[in-house]
């Protein structure tokens, strides 16, 4: 690194399942890019004066933003993106001339070109999403817009689901959406695609976010957590014959949108 290397961060809590510094740097090297990611382990009740300092380092051009931090950083963000602005979540900020914080997200363009850049279908679909938080959302939205069959959000916030249908019918007011609370024993087999949008998985002695036998042979199984790459989860699924979706896809294809937006290529 030199005096003139651009820092970006990729801000969490926890931080240890992140794998964007990784990838990122790797981006930075090949292109001869002089800049390099770090991971920022920063809780929520502090991120309000993290930004403000942050904005004070003239190098630190931007941050990729995960759990739980996407809906809150939208609220501290001067201004957003389309995409971000409608979903009211951000996985991409940076700091324009000015210093002024553009949001933006990429979670759903890039979940969806993750899946069908793994020969997975999604059109006519009926698809189930566990979640409702940021990545939830922009993911959801992003399959409304390929034409699914149907969709059923399943959260422990009901309130949420359902501001999410609202969302949803924006995008597409014809599509057969529902959402449910969650409960211990869904039947899932009526779903081709079934997503963990939730952070059950991130840790070894979380719970299971759903039971996989009750899902259909034909089901594709999807995780986005990144760390681990394979999920108790996916494990799980794979014993059961199921296909799956590993989450590092959906970061992976967001390599060439978050460029474009930082400015880097």
């Amino acid at each position: 690194m030199l005096g003139t290397t651009k820092i970006y961060g990729c801000l969490a809590d926890p931080i240890d399942h992140v794998k964007a510094p990784t990838i990122f740097t790797s981006v930075f090297k090949e292109k001869n890019i002089d800049a390099v990611m770090v991971p920022i382990h920063i809780n929520k009740d502090n991120l309000g004066n993290v930004i403000n300092s942050l904005k004070k380092i003239k190098n630190f051009e931007g941050m990729t933003v995960t759990i739980p931090h996407k809906t809150s950083i939208a609220n501290l963000c001067d201004h957003l993106e389309q995409d971000a602005k409608f979903t009211q979540s951000v996985n991409w900020i940076k700091f324009d001339k000015d210093r002024k914080l553009i949001g933006n997200n990429f979670d759903g363009q890039g979940f969806v070109a993750g899946f069908l850049g793994q020969n997975f279908l999604i059109k006519n679909k009926n698809v189930c999403i566990f979640g409702a938080g940021g990545a939830a959302v922009s993911i959801a939205c992003s399959l409304a817009k390929q034409k699914i069959k149907s969709l059923l959000i399943i959260n422990r916030n009901f309130n949420k689901a359902n501001e999410l249908i609202k969302k949803i019918k924006v995008i597409d007011k014809n599509l057969f959406v529902q959402a449910t609370e969650y409960k211990d024993n869904h039947l899932l087999n009526d779903y081709d695609i079934i997503i963990n949008a939730t952070s059950l998985g991130l840790h070894k002695d979380d719970k299971l976010p759903f039971d996989v036998s009750k899902t259909s042979s034909n089901s594709v199984i999807a995780d986005i957590i990144m760390q681990p790459s394979e999920t108790e989860l996916l494990k799980i699924a794979k014993n059961l014959g199921r296909s799956v979706h590993y989450g590092k896809y959906m970061i992976e294809s967001q390599l060439d949108l978050a460029g474009n937006f930082l400015d880097l290529w």
